[in-house]
């Protein structure tokens, strides 16, 4: 094969994708602007370092930056990015990645296997004080080489079925960046900019005003943009996000058409809230989308550190306290249901684990057997000690405090004294981060495939700016963590990270909380978007990558706001996947 760069490349013993379904509609067009929202400002840019584990700048770097390969939300296949052709050794131990040699960065130069083998490099780095990237890049691989400029090996240190998929799914940076980079001068110079990138977007100079909105550009002269995994994708000229620190002015932001599209998290007004007239004209849509996205999971997380959530009777008769029940009836009408699993709505659920419900009873005569017996004067339980049970949580959104003010009701019947407290989200992740919390309220993503080492080793309990939150310890997790890496077969896999689910349900890390399979969003009725709305495992954030500005749609629109005309409403609750 010979590339228009005029390398010549045999593929013979190589694998690749060519007639994977397409991600994107061919028919989207390109241009315009997609205007949503921030809750907060992100405390950095970086995804490596402190305070950098955030949903929003992973946004962003998934945008400017690229991975060797990918994997198609329908097949679970492989597919092309930076690679064209990649494969594995007999022994399951060594990964070949060829470069696609029209790959480019932003500057026009050509990406390299050297820009592999400096990113991983980099991750690796101590003084990038990012303990989960040195353990999954330095205890799972060798050093990378690059055998040829345009390709790339790496072996792995144990057998490990993932380790294909994580390396293959390593962002790249280019390596002139890196090289010479301390970890020092990256965490003091990087925090609000990016190097450059070889995707689809770039933050240019001016894109960042600090505490109120982040802009990404696309970039016309993207290496990629007609290859088969990019068609009908990235398609807005330009990705703005206003920081809006209050959620109801989000909404009010919203209707007045300063921003695209809102998404509903909030039950009430889901039920309450949308019927307004631009929704009854139809020139707002509204759409509830169900998908076969895996399910996260969320709810109090103790620290499980200190006192006095390092006893499980506590954190367990917590757990009975929370009064789910009420919350989803009286304030989420209806709209959840209980997360009883750290890997809820999946084959990955262990479908055996207790269902924790709200039982007063059951948690009086925990917190007894835990020293918590008697009341003060005040009605407030306290130990032998005299101590009395009043811990704090810290919130950082405002929308919380109704639900928090519940919580706080029922512990109060309990003798439990909880202080709740507003503050600014940046020092809230911070403070947790740091581990500086007693009670915390954390919602999480999930994978496909589940990775449990990345939250529940205990080799990353005691240290800071990781996914293990409570401080979770467990050697027959860590054992069970180790042999699921190990096992290719995917009904013992199961096996497995069920008996995980259930080791980790009886000690209580968090009191679960509730979940949902669908995304309730509202949108200026302005829009084209594939037929399914959002890929097989997606969900609200796919509007950014996979939707697009309809000039007829748009003209529709702006006529009937002129003349008080009516568009279709279209049909609200959406299956496209069942």
């Amino acid at each position: 094969m010979v590339y228009a760069s005029g390398e010549n490349f045999s593929s013979s013993g190589w694998e690749t994708g060519r007639d994977f379904p397409l991600l994107g509609a061919p028919e989207a067009k390109k241009g315009g602007t997609l205007r949503y929202f921030w809750p907060s400002f992100p405390p950095t840019l970086r995804t490596l370092g402190p305070n950098s584990n955030l949903s929003t700048t992973r946004e962003l770097h998934g945008l400017i930056y690229e991975s060797l390969v990918g994997l198609h939300p329908e097949t679970l296949d492989h597919i092309p990015g930076l690679a064209d052709y990649w494969k594995v050794s007999p022994d399951k131990r060594t990964f070949y990645f060829h470069i696609n040699p029209n790959a480019r960065w932003a500057d026009g130069s050509p990406v390299t296997a050297h820009d592999v083998v400096a990113t991983w490099e980099f991750r690796v780095r101590k003084d990038i004080k990012d303990p989960y990237s040195l353990m999954i890049w330095d205890g799972s691989f060798e050093r990378p080489v690059a055998v040829s400029p345009s390709i790339v090996s790496v072996r792995t240190k144990k057998v490990h079925w993932r380790l294909f998929m994580y390396f293959a799914g390593m962002t790249i940076y280019p390596a002139k960046v890196l090289d010479g980079l301390t970890g020092d001068k990256y965490l003091e110079d990087y925090n609000w900019k990016l190097p450059m990138g070889s995707g689809p977007y770039e933050l240019k100079e001016g894109d960042i005003k600090t505490q109120e909105w982040v802009a990404l550009s696309r970039r016309k002269d993207y290496w990629g943009k007609d290859e088969r995994q990019n068609i009908g994708l990235y398609n807005f000229d330009r990705l703005v996000w206003q920081v809006v620190l209050d959620e109801e002015l989000a909404f009010e932001k919203f209707k007045k058409g300063e921003l695209d599209y809102y998404v509903v998290n909030k039950a009430q007004r889901w039920a309450e809230e949308t019927d307004f007239d631009k929704a009854r004209d139809g020139w707002i849509q509204k759409r509830k989308i169900y998908t076969k996205a895996p399910q996260g999971f969320g709810g109090f997380v103790f620290n499980m550190r200190k006192p006095p959530f390092n006893d499980r009777n506590v954190r367990k008769a917590f757990a009975y306290l929370f009064n789910r029940e009420r919350l989803i009836d009286k304030l989420f009408f209806g709209e959840y249901s209980f997360i009883d699993s750290y890997y809820p709505g999946s084959i990955w659920e262990n479908p055996k684990n207790p269902k924790i419900r709200y039982n007063p009873r059951m948690a009086k005569m925990l917190l007894a057997r835990a020293g918590w017996k008697d009341r003060d004067k005040d009605g407030w339980l306290v130990n032998d000690k005299g101590e009395r049970f009043e811990i704090t949580l810290e919130y950082g959104t405002p929308g919380w405090d109704r639900i928090h003010k519940v919580i706080q009701e029922d512990l109060k019947r309990a003798g439990i004294k909880m202080n709740i407290k507003q503050i600014d989200p940046a020092t809230l992740m911070k403070k947790v981060g740091e581990r500086n919390f007693t009670l915390h309220f954390q919602n999480w993503g999930a994978m496909l495939f589940p990775n449990p080492i990345s939250s529940w080793s205990a080799e990353l309990a005691d240290s800071t700016d990781n996914n293990n939150l409570p401080g979770f310890k467990s050697a027959e997790v860590d054992a069970l963590s180790t042999k699921y890496d190990l096992t290719e077969n995917r009904d013992e896999q199961r096996r497995i990270i069920h008996r995980i689910d259930e080791l980790i349900f009886r000690a209580h890390p968090y009191a679960l909380a509730w979940g949902s399979d669908y995304t309730r969003v509202l949108y200026y009725n302005k829009f084209g978007h594939p037929k399914r709305y959002f890929s097989k495992i997606g969900d609200y954030r796919d509007i950014k990558t996979m939707w697009w500005l309809d000039p007829e749609k748009e003209k529709a629109l702006a006529d009937a706001v002129a003349g008080g005309g009516k568009l279709p409403v279209g049909e609200m609750e959406k299956r496209p996947w069942d």
